[in-house]
């Protein structure tokens, strides 16, 4: 059924992202009257705390010459779930198109809205000592109200960067003072993290509109009002349909109908579409297209430079896709003028 390969990284990248975060913390060494005796970096890494408090448990005194006992403090993150947004779920056929065209001038990629998901991360701070972890724990929350806010490049592909929200949830600790006398005290802070990202679908491209025509009227399109519903409600429609415009660059043309072109037009022309750029005072339509689409019959003699571009446009159609921008007014200003079909304001 999907069938179509993509892979963004997005999980690998919310790892790193989030690693990242507490990748520079430090604790400082003092004493009583408060003398620093030295600043150190605090180690992270990827895995449950689990692991490493099973080791401290088993092997508290490495002293063997070739392994060393684990130091602490330390911290531990992992990625424990993932779970569905719902609140923040777009229109799913909202397309977001990158920036720039491609190297060939005529395509542009895009996506579809993509999949919100909250990743649910635990970050463990461990140490043997009150001080140390409390130090650590104070340079993390005040960054939190609830969220932190990191902009993140989604696609490579892609132009979208997005502000990804990082909430910490609770804070909650262990510590380790019961137990036999040799054991190792391990004091375990546990914060839970939710990282709001959202997940991407393959990348598509589509070719760009690069001429269009506008035209404004007023009625509807298919039937206009009449007189009487004007002059009766005072209403104005102006429809402005935005048509897309193939262009085609033709052979040098003297007073014919028939106009040929060195390779075959767009398959999106057809018969009854208007022709701009002819130098005719009414701009003709094409009346007929050869089978291999090399030249075309246009509705009126023509005298035409060659290589010269024309512009063929669709008919005016109000159920078009092209629509963009549909205005109504309604005017009443209390006298006893009407409005006739052919005016757009107030008499008076």
């Amino acid at each position: 059924m999907f069938g179509t390969y993509f892979y963004h990284e997005t999980i690998k990248r919310c790892v790193s992202v989030f690693g990242t975060l507490f990748n520079n913390l430090d604790y400082k060494k003092t004493k009583d009257d408060g003398t620093v005796l030295g600043r150190y970096k605090v180690p992270i890494s990827y895995g449950p705390a689990q692991k490493y408090l099973q080791r401290l448990a088993e092997e508290p005194n490495l002293n063997d010459g070739s392994r060393s006992a684990i130091s602490l403090p330390r911290m531990a993150f992992e990625l424990t779930g993932f779970t569905y947004d719902a609140q923040r779920q777009q229109n799913k056929l909202i397309r977001t198109r990158k920036s720039t065209i491609e190297t060939d001038n005529v395509n542009r990629k895009n996506q579809y809205a993509p999949a919100p998901y909250d990743l649910n991360f635990t970050l463990s701070i461990m140490a043997k000592n009150m001080n140390d972890v409390l130090q650590l724990v104070e340079q993390i929350l005040p960054y939190f109200q609830p969220e932190y806010t990191v902009t993140m490049k989604m696609v490579d592909d892609m132009s979208d960067n997005r502000d990804v929200p990082i909430v910490l949830n609770d804070v909650s600790f262990t510590d380790d003072y019961e137990g036999e006398m040799e054991g190792r005290r391990v004091i375990t802070y546990d914060l839970s993290f939710t990282m709001k990202t959202y997940f991407f679908g393959p990348i598509g491209t589509s070719k760009l509109i690069t001429k269009v025509i506008e035209r404004s009227y007023i009625g509807d399109g298919n039937a206009a009002f009449s007189s009487s519903q004007i002059d009766s409600a005072g209403l104005v429609k102006e429809v402005k349909h935005y048509e897309p415009a193939f262009s085609a660059v033709c052979n040098a043309v003297s007073d014919s109908a028939t106009v040929t072109f060195g390779t075959a037009i767009n398959s999106g022309i057809s018969t009854g579409d208007e022709v701009v750029g002819t130098g005719n005072t009414t701009n003709p339509t094409v009346s007929a297209i050869a089978n291999d689409r090399l030249s075309i019959t246009l509705s009126a003699n023509a005298t035409i430079t060659g290589e010269t571009t024309l512009f063929f446009v669709g008919s005016v159609d109000p159920n078009d896709t092209y629509v963009v921008s549909e205005e109504v007014t309604f005017y009443d200003d209390g006298t006893s003028i009407d409005f006739t079909a052919d005016k757009t304001t107030d008499a008076s």
